[in-house]
Parts: C-alpha cells; sequence; structure tokens
C-alpha cells in the first residue's frame, strides 16, 4: 500500500474502527487529523488507549512488529496503553494490546513478543469492564 491509495485506505480503516467502536461502546473515536503532523496515534478519544489503526493486503510477522513498535512509541509519549488494530484482506480485525499478566511493564511492551493477540470483541469487553471501574 503506497501514496494517495494506501493514505485513503488506511483512513477508511480508521472510520470504520472508530464507527465499530461507537457501536461497541456509545464512545465517539475521532481520527487524529494531526497525526501525519505530529507523528501520533490515529484514533483519539478511548479512555488509556492510543490506537494505532493499519490496513493491508497481507500483514506478516515482521509487518506487525514494525507496526507494535510504532504504535508502543507513540503511547509512550502520551503516556497511554499501546493498542494496534490490524485487518488484512478475507481477515477479521485482530487487535493486540500489552500482555501483563506476568508482571511486565511498561518498559518492556516494546517487545512484540509481550503483545496479546485479542479479537475486537474481546477488546472491547475489556474497555467495557474497565469504564465501569
Amino acid at each position: 500500500m503506497s501514496g494517495v491509495n494506501g493514505r485513503n485506505k488506511g483512513a477508511a480503516f480508521e472510520r470504520q474502527i472508530a464507527g465499530m467502536l461507537r457501536d461497541q461502546l456509545g464512545i465517539d473515536c475521532k481520527r487524529n487529523l494531526m497525526q501525519t503532523a505530529e507523528g501520533g496515534h490515529d484514533l483519539i478519544g478511548l479512555p488509556g488507549f492510543a490506537i494505532e489503526c493499519k490496513r493491508y493486503a497481507v500483514i506478516s510477522h515482521g509487518k506487525l512488529d514494525k507496526f507494535w513498535a510504532q504504535c508502543v512509541s507513540q503511547a509512550q509519549r502520551v503516556d497511554l496503553t499501546p493498542c494496534l488494530i490490524v485487518k488484512g484482506d478475507r481477515q477479521p480485525v485482530r487487535v493486540f494490546i500489552p500482555w501483563s499478566g506476568l508482571g511486565w511493564d511498561a518498559y518492556q511492551w516494546d517487545n512484540f513478543n509481550c503483545a496479546a493477540e485479542i479479537s475486537f470483541e474481546l477488546f472491547c469487553a475489556i474497555v467495557r469492564e474497565g469504564l465501569t471501574k
């Protein structure tokens, strides 16, 4: 994905995810229109999370590793939890968040092997649970 078509595809995916979050959680997330100029995460408005969205035809482990590094870097700048949401062609939406079940802290989040892959529905359930506390 490159050029204008790639940007359009990425922007459409960001809007799709914002709509899905609104439908599932009732939270109005917005595209971060300053992300290119300021290097920020893609979606803003979900409490506690810096969301990075990636839409590619094929998503390899190598791409995921790079995407995760970018996501963590952006999240640490704003002191939020990184959340990477990806979709490949003819694939379901996949969500990656830090796995903290073993006591890892934010300093180890940049290691993609410390990320947990979960469904979009489970991510929404986790967010919903956190909002009720």
